[in-house]
C-alpha cells in the first residue's frame, strides 16, 4: 500500500498536466503563426499589386542573374 501526502502529486498526473499545457500553448502558437503567415501573405500581395512593372522586370531579372551563378 502507497501512501500519497495531500501536497504531493502522482508522477503520471503531474505528466498528463505538463503534455495539457504543452497542447495549449503549441495550439495558441499555431494560430498565430497561422494569422502572421496571412499578413505575411497579405503585404506581399498589396507590394506587388503597387510596384511599377518596370521595377519587378528588373527584379525578376536580378533574381535570373543571381540563380544562374550558383
Amino acid at each position: 500500500m502507497t501512501d500519497i501526502s495531500p501536497g504531493v502529486v502522482p508522477e503520471d498526473v503531474h505528466l498528463q498536466q505538463a503534455l495539457d499545457n504543452a497542447v495549449e500553448v503549441l495550439e495558441g502558437e499555431s494560430d498565430a503563426f497561422a494569422s502572421a503567415k496571412l499578413r505575411f501573405k497579405d503585404a506581399l500581395r498589396r507590394a506587388t499589386r503597387e510596384a511599377p512593372l518596370h521595377s519587378l522586370a528588373i527584379a525578376f531579372l536580378l533574381g535570373v542573374l543571381i540563380a544562374r551563378r550558383r
